[in-house]
């Protein structure tokens, strides 16, 4: 049985659901939000295996849950149990975000749209008419290159081992999109890390997504790995006198949307990708 927490009679439930769930950011992030607007919202971490997903979506309706964030293994598993999906989600048949149209439960994407939102936040320049590299085709990957394809970018060129995933990936971009190989990574403006190498906790700690050989001064490289924050490509990037961005940005915007769609108010992004950003540095110093 899928038990949500209750609220305090004046307060307002949202919630992240999956598993596991432990080392979720989320609450962080939307609480932080809540907070600082003085929104009487709370928001909880619940444990819910893909099994249960028919089950707690019975239960956000009956226990009137406005805010849900989804992740993994319930990003699909959710999908015939809602009432409508926006057009990102339906094309990427994957939800990160559930909220509510009147009485109808409506599944969202905003992983594709946060980065977007991010890379823009972060330049400070638009990237229509720019070239991307983006290594990695799982649900990250294919966000990012159904955006990026809304964005009107110029070129999408897709690096994966498997290669059948990358042509799956590939066609989210369009007309603009391809595979290709790390030899194409020195031609393109941006570089985009969409696998988990790098993760700290992983298997491929330490590791860098391709040889740092590749990379060029004139590179805008993003890791959407965020911890730890500082990651060996990023390092690498530097060195050669690259901008490096951190996966912080996608992280914390691809939240912001998600408080917008249950709250009808933008989030405070600043702060809480500060306090983010000292949450994950501290967790990184404690595992060291």
């Amino acid at each position: 049985m899928v038990n949500f927490p209750k609220a305090e009679t004046s307060q307002t439930m949202a919630v992240v659901v999956g598993q596991p769930i432990n080392h979720s950011l989320s609450p962080l992030i939307h609480n932080t939000a809540f907070t600082i607007a003085n929104l009487k919202w709370t928001y909880h971490a619940i444990e819910v295996p893909k099994e249960k997903a028919q089950e707690c979506i019975e239960a956000i309706r009956d226990n009137n849950i406005r805010g849900v964030s989804v992740t993994m293994p319930l990003k699909e598993a959710v999908i015939p149990f809602l009432d409508e999906l926006s057009e990102a989600a339906k094309e990427l048949k994957a939800v990160n975000c559930i909220s509510w149209d009147v009485e109808k439960l409506v599944g969202h994407n905003t992983d594709g749209d946060g980065f977007v939102n991010s890379l823009v936040a972060e330049t400070g320049e638009g990237i229509s008419g720019s070239s991307f590299v983006i290594v990695g085709a799982g649900g990250a990957a294919r966000a990012v290159i159904r955006s990026l394809r809304e964005a009107s970018v110029a070129k999408i060129t897709v690096i994966n081992r498997n290669h059948d995933k990358a042509i799956v990936a590939a066609q989210l971009g369009g007309v603009n999109a391809s595979v290709g190989a790390t030899e194409d990574i020195p031609e393109c403006d941006y570089v985009v890390n969409a696998t988990s190498i790098g993760m700290a906790g992983t298997e491929n700690e330490g590791s860098m997504p391709f040889p740092a050989r590749y990379l060029k001064s004139s590179h805008t490289v993003v890791d959407l790995v965020y911890n730890p924050i500082e990651t060996p490509l990023l390092s690498a990037a530097r060195k050669v006198g690259a901008t490096g961005i951190t996966g912080v940005g996608m992280l914390v915007h691809q939240a912001a949307l998600q408080y917008q769609l249950w709250t009808g108010m933008g989030a405070p992004i600043q702060e809480i990708e500060r306090k983010i950003t000292s949450e994950i540095t501290q967790i990184s110093q404690i595992n060291e």
